[in-house]
């Protein structure tokens, strides 16, 4: 009943990367981007209710109440961006330009996709991009970033970002469907899941992390002076995050220390 047949995922493969292309056509849009990454998380798996528990992310029932899987996507920057903004002292100008781009192609590309499942009588919901961003806590209420990871297509870095295992870095978009179309996932026991929280912490460089030590060469490139041998400070990574983005300060939009 719920089963999603191979051709649904192909025609969710498809819409993305023909939005992908309908965007690059567009004069404005001046962002190049590698191939896209496409995964599936089924909700049931237990790394959701730890991201819930432990108050990292919003868990997908709670945005769709019918929901068993997340379709997650990951849009890679092209490597100039990423060069030029590992190169300059402030955020690079293809960096902040490729953020600002990508917010809107993962609008349409949801869009597209929601398309694809309706089309098949599925359910879908409405998430776009992360707006409802937490000032006090200094993160967003839902983490495309950790049900990418709970998808298997890449792992967290510095200041929570995601890259896939070969450091590529961009933007992660995704949308839940009420189909079963992820694969099986692993029943990690108490341990197990304290140990990957724990890890996901350190990855991301946090000043609350245990083992985290940031290099001379990480603190440097920080604008924003958020940095410390003992990581990075949630509040200041904020501040100067907000001079560029006021209402999603996130620290992709500016992305100096992902690389490290």
């Amino acid at each position: 009943m719920f089963g999603l047949g191979p051709d649904v995922k192909r025609n969710v493969n498809e819409a993305i990367k023909n939005t992908i292309a309908e965007f690059e056509a567009r004069d404005n849009f001046t962002t190049k981007l590698g191939e896209p990454v496409i995964g599936y998380a089924d909700v049931r798996n237990p790394l959701f209710d730890m991201f819930f528990t432990r108050g990292l992310s919003k868990h997908p029932k709670e945005i769709l109440q019918a929901g068993y899987t997340v379709v997650v996507y990951f849009l890679p920057y092209d490597e100039d961006a990423v060069r030029e903004n590992l190169n300059s002292k402030e955020p690079g100008e293809k960096w902040k330009k490729a953020f600002f781009d990508t917010m809107w192609l993962s609008m349409r590309i949801n869009a597209n996709v929601r398309q694809v499942f309706e089309d098949v009588g599925r359910l879908t919901s409405l998430m776009n991009v992360p707006t409802d961003w937490d000032e006090k806590r200094h993160i967003e209420g839902w983490s495309h970033k950790l049900a990418a990871f709970a998808a298997g297509i890449g792992e967290i870095g510095p200041a929570g970002c995601f890259r896939t295992p070969d450091g590529r870095l961009g933007r992660v978009g995704g949308i839940i469907t009420d189909g079963i179309y992820a694969a099986d996932f692993d029943m990690l026991s108490n341990e197990q899941l304290e140990t990957v929280y724990q890890q996901i912490l350190t990855d991301s460089c946090f000043q609350e992390a245990e083992n985290v030590e940031c290099s001379d060469e990480m603190i440097s490139a920080c604008p924003g002076c958020a940095i410390s041998k003992g990581g990075i400070d949630r509040a200041k990574c904020q501040e100067y995050c907000k001079t560029i983005n006021e209402h999603t300060p996130s620290p992709d939009v500016c992305g100096k220390c992902f690389r490290f």
